[in-house]
């Protein structure tokens, strides 16, 4: 299957995903494209439900093994569900995480084995992965920074604490060396426009130039 228009964004929470992905949205309809977006966990009923679930502070005696398998149930849903046939239907997916989350977060946060990591990324997958990945980098003491001045409730993951964010962005670091064909790094600490066009230069070049 043709990955090319499924595009994933990966980083540390308040790296500015969200509104990069929108962002980009507006472009590629402006292009005439169509377009889809989804996040992670979520994007179908079940997947939201498992969502909940997984984000709830009342289970913060939720053990890694079971963390990466109700990730990865949810992403099933989402892979058959979703992103088959709207890839078959030739539309662009923007994801808001994907499996490269798993790895940092479970893998190199909770410290899940990451052989087995892959083994279930890869199951819960079928194989289809993205064919760019934007990595919005960001610092975890940057993460604790914004999460005081928004000022929200912390759901579960945000609340794991400063130790396992640095792990997790040592583990987002080795998974974009060892993935250089897939993945563009960005400095988050840029200006929303200059990240855009950034991006939409790379989309440009890696992307709609072979359509």
């Amino acid at each position: 299957m043709d990955t090319k228009r499924f595009i994933s964004f990966e980083g540390l929470d308040y790296s500015g995903k969200t509104t990069q992905i929108k962002r980009l949205k507006e472009y590629l309809e402006g292009e005439g494209f169509k377009v889809y977006t989804i996040r992670e966990p979520g994007g179908t009923k079940i997947s939201e439900k498992i969502r909940r679930i997984l984000l709830d502070k009342a289970h913060v005696n939720m053990t890694g093994r079971c963390e990466i398998f109700l990730y990865s149930a949810a992403r099933v849903q989402l892979v058959e569900e979703q992103i088959i046939p709207l890839l078959k239907k030739g539309y662009f997916i923007l994801a808001d995480r994907y499996v490269d989350s798993t790895t940092a977060y479970q893998g190199y946060g909770r410290g899940v084995d990451l052989e087995m990591v892959r083994l279930i990324n890869e199951a819960a997958t079928y194989g289809i992965m993205p064919g760019t990945t934007f990595y919005l980098k960001f610092l975890p003491e940057q993460v604790n920074k914004r999460t005081k001045l928004s000022g929200r409730e912390l759901d579960r993951l945000e609340a794991a604490g400063l130790d396992f964010y640095q792990r997790v962005f040592q583990g987002y670091e080795k998974i974009a060396e060892n993935n250089k064909n897939r993945f563009v790094v960005i400095d988050a600490n840029q200006g929303i426009e200059q990240i855009h066009q950034k991006i939409v230069e790379v989309v440009k070049k890696r992307t709609l130039e072979e359509l």
